[in-house]
C-alpha cells in the first residue's frame, strides 16, 4: 500500500507573493510497516514543492521545544524597527 497524505493545513509563506506552507499527515511513508510522520512542506508557486522534512511523531514534542527556543532566541536579537527610518507602517518606493 503506497502513502497516503492527508492534509493538515496549508498557509501562505512569510515574506513571499506565491509560496505556501504545506503540513500533512502521512500513513506508511516508507512502506506497510513504516511508522506515520508529519511532512512539512514548501511548495514554489503553490505547486511545485521546493523543499521538504519530515518528522516521526516520536520526535514532535522535542521539535516543538527547539521551534519555541529558537522564536525566544531570535525575539532576544536587537532590530531595528521595519521601516523605522519611513516613521511608517510600510515602505515607500521610487
Amino acid at each position: 500500500m503506497p502513502a497516503k497524505h492527508i492534509e493538515v493545513k496549508t498557509f501562505k509563506l512569510a515574506h513571499s507573493t506565491s509560496d505556501t506552507v504545506r503540513i500533512e499527515h502521512v500513513e506508511k511513508p516508507y512502506g506497510e510497516y513504516s511508522s506515520p510522520v508529519v511532512s512539512i512542506a514548501i511548495y514554489s508557486g503553490g505547486k511545485t514543492k521546493s523543499s521538504e522534512v519530515e518528522i516521526p511523531y516520536e520526535n514532535i514534542e522535542e521539535f516543538l521545544k527547539a521551534l519555541n527556543e529558537s522564536i525566544a532566541l531570535c525575539d532576544s536579537i536587537p532590530r531595528n524597527t521595519l521601516h523605522g527610518e519611513l516613521n511608517a507602517e510600510v515602505g515607500g518606493g521610487a
